[in-house]
């Protein structure tokens, strides 16, 4: 393929992808199951344990192995060449292989297509690995584009593609069998994981944007992510992908909120945090990136997942939404992310390297909100202490913050099922711009209706406070509906009264006992933000927001207390 293809083709996929992004803002408010729908009544299918991954490197090569059903054509070295593999189950997988001059045995990097993304996007980073040294395969993931079959959304089928195409590889390239690294974005990510814990020949693998625990990111705090799902589906239609059963069967009952047990068991075995165990006894070397603020796969599992890796590992956190940190290496432009990717590949897969022989890099790298870079040993270094700031009274819809303030008998009531200004913005395009500029999404605090949002303030800071880790709220709530969703903002809060979100949170509660009070955690986003001099934490409280599904009834009210055994109290992570 052509370079001027290649290209032609990434821009497509980019112009598709904001397609689907304005295509999700333009719905709006979508509604999801009621209370009194075929909803929570509908939870009733048992819980599936996992279908273990299977193995697919195991067993000799015979009918089911995969081989070339379209030879690879003849080209000079470093050159794509287009190929089509037969998949064990007879399954056709279409892709490019770039195979590196000089002579002997390369590294191989296999790099499966992020959803509703061709192959051919890769095609500048197979380029600049090819460039390393390496035997380079991109390849269409099962459903889309070329290659054969319906969309497996990172199932055992996706899983035993890649040990199908690394044995292809191992067969008809000078692919090395002890220097294999499987790499990619989102979709890629996910899936290059998974083949970590089945097929123990793959050496590195490099997860941009991907995740580790796939109901959390479906189905966090009993939450379901509208915005993130219809985008997925948005996307797919847009370019073609072809559902099966399962997957349509999936994305009917999760629209429905209905089987949800059902529905978890089909994620399970779609994060590689089911397999931890496999992962750590196959011994890759891991690298990870994702964001701040992705709103399709939430950094949370990732870290408790990296936390759990006992091999060589990294991460990297930085602001912005899904893939928007690694975009520019999708378009063909010089690219930090992948960069570091293919230096941590280098350093496990060619000795003698420069990135070999350098010093390591350091377990987990974080950039700021203002573009500082911060390294540190482990995860539990990033927080060094913490601060609790209760929820103090809020009777005019406003209360105070902070270490001391009053629990007891007050509370202050809500409407629910009515947005406020707060909000986290437009899925992919607000993070992307507070990851380009270092400037987040501004709010007039004076905008939110206390009738239907309540607001908490610190007092100004005498000193910078460095936010850093996972901020958690604990909320004392009583509403009068048995369900309903709770939404936490929080902002740092300039001298002119100028909000910025720093993070969000949500909660959704089932099966309450109007007017009695419930504990609920709302969980944030990580955070590295330092609030400045003379600046202020501020927490909005509302129920609705355009990135989930809420549960909220008709006229239903919640109210939020401070009671003196279970004050209502936010905890902040400090660096």
């Amino acid at each position: 393929m052509s370079g001027k293809e290649g290209s032609a083709g990434r821009w497509r996929t980019a112009l598709v992808l904001l397609a689907a992004t304005a295509a999700v803002a333009a719905c709006g408010p979508t509604a999801g199951a009621q209370p009194g729908d075929d909803a929570a009544s509908g939870q009733t299918a048992p819980a599936a344990e996992p279908s273990p991954v299977v193995n697919p490197a195991a067993g000799p090569a015979g009918a089911g192995s995969p081989q070339a059903t379209t030879p690879t054509p003849a080209t000079p070295s470093g050159t794509p060449a287009p190929l089509k593999i037969t998949a064990r189950d007879g399954t056709a997988l279409t892709g490019n292989v770039v195979t590196p001059p000089g002579s002997g045995a390369h590294p191989l990097a296999v790099i499966p297509a992020a959803w509703g993304f061709q192959d051919t996007t890769f095609e500048s980073e197979a380029e600049a690995l090819s460039k390393r040294g390496y035997v380079v395969v991109t390849y269409n993931t099962r459903g889309f584009f070329g290659s054969g079959g319906t969309v497996d959304v990172a199932g055992p089928l996706d899983v035993s593609d890649v040990s199908d195409v690394i044995t292809w590889a191992l067969g008809h390239t000078p692919a090395d069998p002890g220097r294999i690294g499987v790499a990619g974005l989102s979709y890629g990510a996910g899936i290059a994981l998974l083949a970590s814990a089945a097929d123990p020949r793959i050496k590195a693998v490099g997860s941009l944007s991907g995740w580790t625990d796939f109901g959390y990111s479906l189905y966090a705090a009993n939450t379901r992510h509208k915005a993130a799902v219809n985008l997925l589906t948005t996307t797919q239609q847009l370019t073609g992908g072809r559902s099966g059963t399962e997957f349509t069967t999936f994305l009917d009952d999760y629209s429905a909120f209905r089987n949800m047990p059902a529905v978890l068991a089909w994620a399970r075995i779609r994060g590689a945090g089911t397999y931890l165990d496999a992962v750590n006894e196959h011994h890759p070397a891991i690298f990870m990136a994702a964001a701040y603020g992705d709103n399709y796969f939430s950094p949370n599992p990732q870290i408790d997942f990296f936390t759990a890796l006992t091999g060589p590992k990294t991460l990297r956190l930085a602001p912005g939404d899904h893939g928007t940190n690694e975009i520019g290496g999708v378009l063909g432009l010089p690219n930090s992310v992948w960069s570091a990717a293919w230096d941590w590949f280098d350093r496990y897969l060619r000795p003698g390297s420069p990135a070999a022989t350098a010093a390591a890099p350091a377990p987990v790298q974080l950039t700021t909100d203002d573009g500082a870079v911060e390294t540190y040993p482990n995860w539990a270094a990033v927080t060094r202490s913490t601060s609790t700031l209760r929820l103090g009274p809020a009777f005019l819809g406003t209360g105070e913050l902070s270490p001391t303030a009053a629990t007891g008998a007050w509370s202050t009531t809500i409407r629910s099922g009515t947005d406020t200004t707060a909000n986290a913005g437009t899925i992919l395009v607000t993070k992307a711009l507070q990851g380009i500029t270092h400037l987040p999404p501004a709010l007039r605090l004076d905008t939110v209706d206390r009738r239907d949002g309540a607001v908490w303030q610190s007092a100004p800071n005498f000193w910078p406070q460095r936010l850093r880790g996972i901020p958690a709220l604990r909320l004392n709530v009583t509403p009068n509906l048995a369900t309903g969703t709770v939404v936490g903002y929080l902002y740092d809060t300039g001298p002119t009264g100028s909000s910025t979100l720093i993070s969000k949170a949500v909660y959704t509660y089932l099966d309450a006992k109007p007017g009695t009070a419930l504990a609920a955690t709302l969980t944030f986003d990580p955070v590295a933000r330092d609030v400045a001099i003379g600046h202020r934490l501020s927490l909005v409280i509302d129920t609705k927001d355009d990135l989930y599904y809420d549960l909220d009834g008709a006229g239903g009210t919640v109210a939020f207390g401070s009671p003196d055994g279970e004050p209502s109290q936010l905890t902040v992570p400090l660096g």
